[in-house]
């Protein structure tokens, strides 16, 4: 992503934030993994919407970074402005989404209640868990603990195609439509799991950390 800025700074001399958005093509806040953050501008160059920029300096601390390039991330309107607000972010203190990777440090784990697992979100409970200090801050600033309680239906949608999808029916289908329907096994898995599998693609689609690591833990990918 740095390398997209480099680009971008070369290019042009003046900043317009659709234009950065354009070029960065972020599509799913680095923060939270959870709201979509296209920048979307029609053929007439109508402006529709794109992510907002976060400084992750803040302005007042940090006044000769707050037109830098390297200190925007975009970011979702949640995270950017009802969450961190004001709050002084650091690399000493959390994990910027430019030089780390938030995925490799943090993992989502699901823990059973009780039998009712396979048809209610009422019988586990999903946990996102790190042992690295500066990721809990970024757990604890954006309330990603919180946010992720509604998603626990995407995980119950997991927990039933791990009982269905098992190894010798992946074996089959791979079988029956590779080269036709996907290209290989990490196509198929992304079909069945409805995310990105990869760690690099997880920026693609929303909530694809959340169904990475819970497939992952099921087996499933």
């Amino acid at each position: 992503m740095i390398n997209k800025y480099k680009n971008f700074i070369t290019k042009k001399n003046e900043y317009d934030a659709y234009d950065l958005a354009s070029k960065l093509q972020v599509n799913v806040c680095p923060y939270c993994n959870i709201n979509a953050t296209y920048t979307v501008i029609t053929q007439n160059n109508k402006k529709i919407t794109r992510p907002e920029f976060d400084h992750f300096y803040d302005k007042d601390s940090n006044p000769i970074l707050a037109l830098s390039f390297y200190n925007l991330i975009p970011s979702c309107h949640i995270c950017n402005s009802t969450l961190k607000g004001t709050e002084e972010f650091s690399n000493k203190t959390h994990l910027n989404p430019y030089s780390e990777n938030f995925d490799e440090v943090a993992k989502f784990r699901l823990r059973i209640e009780n039998s009712k697992f396979y048809h209610s979100v009422e019988g586990f409970s999903i946990e996102l868990k790190s042992e690295d200090r500066r990721a809990n801050n970024n757990i604890k600033s954006f309330e990603l603990d919180t946010l992720y309680q509604n998603h626990k239906d995407i995980v119950l949608e997991l927990i039933q195609k791990e009982a269905i999808y098992n190894e010798s029916y992946l074996d089959e289908l791979l079988t029956q439509y590779e080269g036709t329907l996907f290209k290989n096994r990490e196509d198929l898995q992304r079909l069945i799991s409805g995310g990105y599998v990869s760690d690099d693609e997880l920026g693609k689609r929303p909530l694809s950390k959340l169904i990475k690591d819970i497939s992952t833990e099921l087996g499933i990918i």
